[in-house]
């Protein structure tokens, strides 16, 4: 195939009135198709996306302040495979996208980088298991959920470890019982709902 008749790709720098650079973008037949780079008004890098043909495809990286916020990649124009967030420039959660939605485990993390989430994704949706911890690493609360509503036992913790409050929910509403405990795993209260 003769590549001579194909089109170059060319790096356009657009500019705000006063010269100050505003973007890099590489073009290919009139449409981004390579890397483009946004700048804020000090001329750091605000984020750098990745195109083909016109489509977000690739890694895309996203800056304030010099430091991240956000680590995730497209396909075909849609966000897709995992993506980490970020506050203050430490690592605060990770997720997967499939089709542009959460899909799978969610894991939220605090600005030492324990573990304080689990949550499980289906569609975009909260759907399963979802574990909250207290920095230590002792679960915290324990419940599940379907198509983003508290979905069956629900279950808090003391930082002892021992049950605290024991709840159920139907489709978001509480049900049944609350049941709580004291330290000691001594029954204090129950009442219906």
């Amino acid at each position: 195939m003769d590549n001579q008749n194909q089109p170059e790709a060319t790096i356009q720098e657009i500019r705000d009135p006063s010269g100050k650079l505003l973007k890099t973008i590489t073009m290919k037949n009139g449409v981004p198709h390579g890397e483009m780079t946004v700048f804020d008004e000090n001329g750091k890098i605000t984020c750098k996306l990745n195109y083909e043909n016109g489509l977000l495809s690739g890694p895309a990286e996203f800056y304030s302040a010099e430091q991240p916020l956000m680590l995730t990649s497209f396909k075909n124009g849609t966000q897709e495979g995992e993506t980490t967030f970020f506050s203050n420039g430490v690592k605060a959660g990770t997720v997967n996208f499939l089709n542009g939605v959460f899909e799978g485990e969610f894991t939220s993390f605090d600005g030492e980088g324990n573990v304080i989430r689990i949550a499980a994704y289906a569609g975009g949706l909260l759907n399963g298991e979802c574990k909250i911890f207290y920095p230590n690493g002792v679960l915290m609360e324990h419940s599940g959920y379907k198509n983003n509503l508290l979905q069956g036992e629900v279950v808090k913790y003391f930082p002892s470890g021992n049950a605290m409050e024991v709840s159920s929910f139907q489709d978001g509403k509480p049900c049944g019982f609350i049941d709580t405990y004291d330290d000691d795993g001594n029954l204090k209260s129950s009442r219906e709902v």
